[in-house]
């Protein structure tokens, strides 16, 4: 509420308050007098007449310049102002009910059995505002969480209807789109000259501010703005506003960072759900209108996906959980077949290629990394496509037992690395791998004569995904590998399918990619070891070695991507095929998708962790869905009244004039100084007769 005046410029005539101070001053006797015979005897008692009569004029003056003050202050004509709706029912012949059903709403208030949610207050106040319009008054329904929605497609008499609609709303998590919900209620009052009562708590510091243009739209318009608070007496919330892993001792850890939005201290439970499903404890403390950090540990061993952080806060569940994207911590599985264990571990097949892929022991790898099961071609049967990304054939005599297990392996998503070596032979690979292998083999042919130094490499191109991390250096290193043997390939051609990532100097395909269903075959024509070149004794062997497996999606869980989004917005992810089976996992169960252009779409309405997967292959996309951050902040920050006022004063702000009560205030204390005056005048008079008497 605030106080003006429309005719400042009037203030001036207060001087005339001076006016009867003047008076009294001016009839107040000569100070100055001759002392004489009697008059010195009467003297005390003149003296005790005029100190009485003074104190009498006292009161009398004060009427006189009250008077005038107020006769001032009229005359600039104040008054009060505040904001205030700009509509009332009567006469309103069409109502639409705009009501909150956002996350805030979700908070509860009161204790006992006046416990409720804001919602349900606001839903109940709803109804009942219904119910007690006057009859024949046509009424609409607008919601606000996520996006706004008309419930009513248009207005309608049937007060019951809108009653039992309002009575079936259930709150969601969404966003409070006040902005939107106003613009539909306009649209549904159009040429009506209605209002809009609007439910909700105004809380955040986003929602009505955002409404603020079409606040004006209504005051344009013509339309009446009935806003029908609904707030908390102590508003309050615990929110997780971030969570982000880092490595660190053990498995690494997860840093939280938690909002106390309300005036208490508050101390309460963090959990941290892996996607495993494993969970950690811990407790923070969080200030009074602050935020906290807590450290949560990681395992040294853990899945990588979408990890849930909750905080346990009664007043509003809504938003205690908090979805994550979380790296695999610990190894990576991959499967490694020997095929010429060799009598030593130096003369083994894959002495150098375990050792590239766990380059600090098994023990280091299980901090992160690839951890490598090496098996022999009978053990090659524990290929488990749940736990192993990646397989390498090294020089593996005999596949065909192995066929099927790597074709399905391969089509579910897994990636296949094929090195060759003295003990393949065309005959055994061609027939059983035809439907992994990128092009038939011929025979291994020697490239150079004894003592030479063999056909270099040719440096690979690092546009290439497979090469992109060796742009910023580390690529000459290719240049100083040579080759002394190679196996040949039948021609092939490059295609969408198939193509030849590494070459030697002379044009020898080295590496060619197949893909297959949802994974990738790499065929190496050359050895893990040092007999047919010197490949494991240059420096880029190791780094080219852990990149096939991240290239493979060993690394990451499957390669797929990692996103992020929002309650009620629409999730996008790019599809490798456009004719894949999609399907969407949410935390309440199968999630509506669509594809469309290359890309799976869909809308999350509830937090948490989504997979986005095709049928036996590994996840496509993992994605956080979190909740509007503004949400949470349920403290009152903007009013939805003030923000109609500011916009529109003209319209949504309460005049209540004073100048008439101060005008009749200065007529009444005229009427009472004059009373006054004519009664100290009596009383002057009385005693004057008496001391003549």
């Amino acid at each position: 509420m605030q106080a003006g005046l429309l005719a400042p410029a009037a203030l001036a005539l207060l001087a005339l308050a001076l006016g009867p101070v003047l008076a009294h001053l001016a009839r107040q006797p000569p100070r100055r007098q001759v002392r004489y015979g009697a008059m010195l005897l009467l003297e005390r008692l003149a003296r005790r007449l005029r100190r009485r009569r003074r104190l009498d004029d006292r009161w009398l003056l004060l009427l006189r310049v009250l008077a005038v003050a107020l006769a001032a202050l009229a005359a600039a004509r104040p008054e009060l102002r505040w904001p205030a709706a700009n509509a009332a029912l009567d006469g309103v012949g069409a109502v639409v009910v705009v009501l909150d059903d956002s996350l805030s709403m979700d908070l509860v208030d009161g204790a006992g059995p006046a416990r409720e949610t804001l919602f349900e207050r606001a839903r109940r106040e709803a109804v009942a505002f219904v119910r007690d319009l006057p009859q024949g008054t046509r009424v609409g329904l607008v919601t606000v969480g996520g996006a706004a929605r008309a419930v009513t497609p248009e207005l309608t008499a049937d007060r019951d209807a809108v009653a039992a609609a309002i009575e079936a709303l259930r709150q969601g998590p969404g966003s409070t789109d006040l902005a939107g919900a106003l613009a539909l209620a306009r649209r549904m009052l159009a040429g009506t000259g209605g209002a809009a009562a609007v439910f909700t708590d105004e809380a955040g510091p986003v929602a009505v501010p955002a409404a603020a243009s079409e606040i004006a739209l209504f005051g344009e318009q013509g339309l009446g703005l009935i806003p029908r608070p609904v707030r908390a007496r102590d508003p309050a919330n615990l929110v997780i506003l971030g969570a982000t892993y880092g490595e660190g001792l053990e498995g690494g850890s997860v840093r939280l960072t938690v909002a106390n939005y309300g005036a208490a201290d508050r101390e309460a439970p963090l959990t941290v759900e892996l996607p495993d499903g494993a969970e950690i404890h811990a407790f923070v403390d969080v200030p009074a209108g602050g935020t906290a950090e807590e450290r949560v540990t990681v395992p040294r061993v853990a899945e990588g996906g979408v990890a849930l952080a909750r905080v346990d806060d009664e007043r509003l569940r809504l938003d205690d959980a908090y979805a994550f994207q979380l790296p695999r911590v610990g190894a990576s599985r991959v499967l490694v077949v020997d095929g010429d264990p060799g009598p030593t571990p130096t003369a083994s097949e894959v002495y150098f290629l375990e050792r590239a892929l766990a380059p600090w022991g098994a023990a280091a790898a299980l901090e992160g990394g690839v951890l490598p099961d090496v098996a022999s071609e009978v053990g090659a049967v524990d290929l488990d496509p749940e736990v192993h990304r990646v397989a390498f054939l090294a020089n593996v005599s005999d596949p065909g037992p192995l066929a099927a297990r790597l074709l399905a392996f391969v089509r579910a998503g897994g990636g296949l690395v094929i090195g060759v070596g003295d003990n393949v032979t065309a005959e055994r690979y061609n027939e059983p791998l035809a439907l992994l292998l990128p092009s038939p083999l011929r025979r291994a042919e020697s490239l150079t004569a004894p003592g030479e130094n063999g056909v270099p490499t040719e440096l690979p191109d690092v546009s290439l995904e497979l090469f992109r991390p060796f742009a910023r250096g580390g690529r000459a290193a290719f240049g100083r590998v040579r080759w002394r043997r190679l196996f040949t390939l039948q021609p092939y051609e490059d295609s969408e399918q198939v193509r030849t990532l590494m070459r030697t100097a002379s044009g020898l395909p080295l590496l060619v990619e197949r893909r297959l269903g949802q994974g990738r075959v790499l065929l190496f024509t050359g050895t893990f070891d040092l007999g047919w070149g010197d490949f494991p004794l240059q420096a880029a062997f190791m780094p080219w070695v852990q990149r096939l497996v991240t290239y493979l999606g060993g690394e990451t869980g499957g390669g797929g991507l990692r996103l992020e989004g929002r309650v009620g917005e629409a999730v996008r992810v790019d599809l490798p095929d456009a004719a894949l089976d999609v399907s969407v996992r949410g935390p309440d169960g199968p999630v509506a998708v669509r594809v469309r252009g290359g890309q799976a779409v869909f809308t999350p309405e509830l937090p948490g962790a989504y997979v986005v997967e095709t049928p036996g292959a590994p996840p496509l996309a993992w994605v956080a869905i979190h909740t509007d951050p503004a949400e949470s902040d349920v403290r009152l920050t903007h009013r939805l009244v003030e923000t109609a006022a500011r916009v529109d004063p003209e319209r949504f702000v309460h005049h209540e004039p004073l100048w008439p009560w101060l005008l009749w205030a200065a007529l009444g204390f005229a009427v009472l100084q004059a009373a006054l005056a004519a009664a100290l005048g009596r009383r002057a008079a009385a005693e004057e007769v008496s001391r003549a008497a």
